[in-house]
């Protein structure tokens, strides 16, 4: 079994967070997300598909870890070749014939991926956490509906979803669905190769099983869960940078990405990069980019 773990993406709805760093590099409660996910995934040497803008970053990151960096010649959000495109490019390129363990780069998973290798039985097998109330998977996520271990419907960011069983972007492919990866990719039409487009489609032509677990789940996507995913890791508290310099400030539901200097502000829901400068401000539910400055 190979494990891949796809961080080719450009994060716009971070920006300007990641308009100059990918997002699976960005710290959660001081630690890399990709670190994270590695720190969980079974033993061995994963590949981490990268996109060329970024890839001078991630090799950097690399030279210290036990991973295969695959590059895909990307540079903008226009050029990018989606998680299947990406996912076929890895395999073509190291000529992979091995079941593949595939995990999205910006999902921080309690999933204990021991249990999950051991679940798998031949059919491809995708890991779903349960939201409880299907309306909150309303064009989010992609959703399945579920008898006994049988995935029988698979829906990608549906507008009336079919259950609240969401698909967490981990996936066990045995080494025969490869072969449809490059297929599937001819057939569907642009814009419609995220994996949930792809499971529906191979449903169709083969079972699909589930595996549902109730740890917590972390999707990555935005300002609001780039938090959450830091108060989990903090007992709720804001995370704040050991150089960043707070003065006479309320700083809520917030995290503090490096040093800078904050002094008589409120900042509530907010994600500050580093250089920041502010002062006499309040800010909620913001995006602060590197290197500003803002005064009243």
């Amino acid at each position: 079994m190979q494990t891949v773990v796809l961080a080719g993406g450009y994060a716009r709805r971070l920006w300007p967070i990641t308009f100059d760093r990918p997002k699976p590099l960005l710290p959660v409660a001081g630690k890399p997300i990709l670190d994270w996910i590695l720190d969980q995934l079974p033993p061995g040497k994963p590949v981490v598909s990268v996109n060329r803008r970024f890839a001078p970053q991630f090799e950097v990151w690399a030279s210290r870890r036990n991973v295969h960096l695959v590059v895909e010649e990307t540079r903008a959000e226009e050029e990018k070749l989606g998680a299947m495109g990406a996912l076929a490019h890895v395999v073509d390129t190291l000529n992979l014939d091995d079941d593949l363990l595939v995990v999205g780069g910006d999902n921080l998973l309690e999933l204990d991926f021991s249990s999950f290798v051991r679940a798998f039985r031949g059919p491809t097998l995708v890991a779903l956490y349960d939201i409880a109330d299907p309306a909150k998977a309303r064009r989010r996520y992609g959703v399945a509906r579920v008898q006994g271990r049988q995935v029988v419907e698979f829906q990608e960011k549906p507008e009336q979803p079919a259950s609240s069983l969401v698909s967490t972007a981990c996936y066990l492919f045995p080494r025969r669905v490869l072969a449809l990866l490059r297929p599937f990719l001819s057939e569907v039409p642009k814009g419609h190769d995220a994996p949930g487009y792809f499971l529906s489609w191979l449903l169709h032509r083969e079972p699909i099983e589930a595996f549902v677990f109730s740890s917590a789940w972390f999707d990555i996507g935005d300002r609001d869960s780039f938090i959450q995913a830091h108060l989990r890791y903090t007992g709720g508290k804001p995370w704040i940078h050991p150089q960043a310099e707070v003065k006479e400030s309320h700083v809520e539901r917030s995290v503090v990405l490096g040093p800078c200097r904050i002094e008589g502000c409120v900042l509530e829901g907010c994600v500050v990069d580093e250089g920041v400068q502010l002062q006499n401000v309040e800010l909620r539910n913001a995006l602060v980019g590197r290197g500003t400055w803002l005064a009243r």
